[in-house]
């Protein structure tokens, strides 16, 4: 599972970027034959003033179901990713499912003609 993570900003260092990583690959692991491709965006919106401006935008490629995409704002790098990757875990279960659904209707259909 690849995982492309964009700072820009320059927010992350060495410990910060494994964190990132380590999040995701944790979270997302047990879906590894479905995704594509992992790409994390982090920015700091209001720059060196502080508060809640960590913003993190993920996108997830997966083979049979449409993107996932979804944004978390925190006062921290750390806590967004934590957020993001708990976020994405869920979000990605219930996209496979969904296909898996419609997977199952289409045999059925077929099995019986």
């Amino acid at each position: 599972m690849h995982i492309s993570i964009t700072d820009r900003n320059k927010l992350l260092n060495k410990d910060l970027r494994e964190l990132c990583e380590r999040r995701l690959d944790f979270a997302l692991s047990r879906f590894e034959s479905s995704i594509k491709k992992i790409d994390l965006v982090i920015v700091d919106e209001n720059g060196p003033r502080g508060g809640v401006d960590k913003a993190c935008r993920i996108c997830i490629s997966l083979h049979r179901a449409s993107d996932v995409v979804i944004n978390e704002k925190a006062e921290d790098v750390a806590t967004c990713v934590s957020g993001i990757a708990e976020r994405a875990s869920r979000t990605v279960a219930r996209a496979l499912e969904r296909t898996q659904q419609f997977d199952r209707t289409q045999k059925e259909v077929h099995e019986s003609i």
